[in-house]
C-alpha cells in the first residue's frame, strides 16, 4: 500500500516523542505528532487512517507542513482562512 515516509530530524524526532509521552501540550499538537512520528516510521497510510484517525489530505497537509516550514508550525494550532 502507499506510504508517506519522511524524516524527521533526530531532535524532530525526540520532540514529538516527548510530547506524545508528556502528555501536557493541547490534544491537537500531540495528536500531529503522532502523526508525523507514524509517517517517519513508514507506517502504511491506511493503517495511519485507521488508526489515528485522520483523513488522507490531512495527512498529505501535515507532511507538506512540516517539509516547508518544519515541526513549529507543523505542531501549531492554526486555523484555515474561510
Amino acid at each position: 500500500m502507499e506510504r508517506l515516509k519522511i524524516t524527521l530530524t533526530a531532535s524532530d524526532y525526540h520532540r514529538c516523542v516527548t510530547l506524545c509521552m508528556k502528555g501536557s501540550s493541547h490534544a491537537s499538537t500531540i495528536h500531529r505528532a503522532q502523526v508525523l512520528l507514524a509517517l517517519h516510521d513508514g507506517v502504511d497510510i491506511s493503517e495511519v487512517m485507521r488508526v489515528l484517525r485522520v483523513k488522507r489530505t490531512r495527512l498529505w497537509r501535515l507532511r507538506k507542513q512540516y517539509l516547508q516550514s518544519g515541526l513549529n508550525d507543523a505542531l501549531a494550532d492554526r486555523r484555515r482562512r474561510s
